[in-house]
């Protein structure tokens, strides 16, 4: 077996995995387990690796050279105030949920449709915006 990656987290080996078996190549994550019961020992025993055959070499070559699918360019909505689009979810009512949880023993709810932007720090609800 050859090891041709190593990840500090098994989610990055997995992707790497997966896309090993899509094109063909059977990849194996021999450390997961350790690494997912014990996620600081990763760096002591050298992170997660992905192993393949021998055999399977230069097939895993040619995938991993291949740059694959470009992710959509996915279009963020503009501030309302300064028409940046350095703009995502506000995070402000999931932390209030969460320690609401730890404090209380219950979550409050909040709406998913607050945006904020990072140029101007304004937050508005993309549900009451006017389509551009």
């Amino acid at each position: 077996m050859l090891t041709i990656a190593k990840f500090s987290k098994v989610e990055e080996a997995h992707m790497l995995r997966l896309r090993l078996e899509a094109g063909g190549v059977r990849a194996f994550i021999p450390d997961e387990n350790v690494v997912q019961m014990h996620w600081l020992y990763s760096n002591a025993i050298g992170g997660v690796r992905v192993q393949i055959a021998e055999d399977d070499f230069d097939r895993a070559k040619e995938i991993l050279e291949d740059p694959g699918i470009e992710p959509e360019n996915t279009v963020m909505p503009a501030c309302p105030q300064c028409q940046s689009t350095n703009t995502a979810p506000d995070e402000l009512p999931r932390r209030l949920s969460f320690l609401s949880l730890l404090l209380l023993g219950f979550p409050f709810m909040y709406s998913k449709t607050k945006w904020k932007c990072g140029q101007c720090g304004h937050v508005w609800d993309l549900k009451n915006q006017p389509a551009s």
